[in-house]
């Protein structure tokens, strides 16, 4: 097993492979920086092959290459059977909620079809997004308009927001810019931190149920897509999904 630490050079999050380095660098080649990269965009461990990349902090990464390769499917796995278990958690609350509802109101009471209803929706929604995830078809669209929605509710008020697609190598990019009115750039880049976390992530609403952007995560991993987080003049958050487009066979 090697390791080595890879850190953003200006001391914050990276916006690009370009603003990484390492202790290593005749070791590290561009796929690895990326993977590096990835895990301090969603603060989160990211593995590809041999190689798998823990975050330290907002700024540095541990890169590990282990001995034998992992499947990207096994992370996915964790993530989704992770959800899963949540899920069947709140199925059981609502279950035992409902039958003290009921013993306290001495008869059978409607709030526990009502919860009950709730619980069960939940689920059948979360396996929902789940599939989707694994449907290669309209994934952009999809995880475009997350970003959006994950924007919206972390700068909690906008100027105006764009999208623009763009072509570079083997990668489309589709860009979404949100302006704000109020933040300052020191704010919005603290915000940025948080696109790849569960939303609303503002410390004084701790985490929100919607998973926003964190939800995508083994999906990028999985298929080796990327995310990355810049601010743009004073007042413009700007995330860039970078999707890997699969490679033509010749003739």
């Amino acid at each position: 097993m090697r390791s080595t630490v890879v850190r953003a050079r200006a001391g914050s999050p990276p916006r690009g492979v370009e603003d990484l380095s390492g202790d290593d660098e005749d070791h590290l080649d561009r796929e690895s920086l990326v993977l590096a990269g990835q895990a301090l965009t969603w603060q989160s461990v990211f593995s590809s092959g041999a190689l798998t990349a823990v975050p330290l902090s907002g700024t540095s990464a541990l890169l590990v290459r282990l001995d034998e390769e992992t499947r990207p499917e096994e992370w996915h796995d964790r993530f989704v059977m992770g959800l899963v278990h949540r899920m069947k958690g709140e199925l059981s609350i609502a279950a035992v909620t409902a039958r003290l509802l009921a013993e306290a109101a001495g008869e059978d009471s409607g709030d526990d079809t009502e919860l009950l209803a709730s619980a069960i929706d939940g689920f059948v929604g979360l396996l929902g997004e789940l599939e989707e995830a694994r449907t290669p078809e309209g994934l952009a669209e999809q995880m475009v308009r997350d970003v959006l929605r994950t924007h919206t509710a972390l700068l909690n008020g906008l100027e105006h927001q764009q999208v623009s697609v763009r072509e570079h190598e083997e990668f489309t990019i589709h860009t979404v810019r949100s302006a704000s009115a109020h933040l300052t750039r020191s704010e919005l880049e603290r915000l940025g931190r948080q696109v790849g976390l569960p939303w609303p992530a503002r410390p004084k609403n701790g985490l929100g149920r919607d998973l926003g952007m964190a939800r995508w995560r083994a999906t990028v991993q999985s298929q080796r897509h990327q995310m990355w987080c810049r601010v743009e003049k004073k007042n413009v958050l700007v995330t860039e999904l970078w999707f890997r487009e699969p490679r033509k066979r010749p003739g």
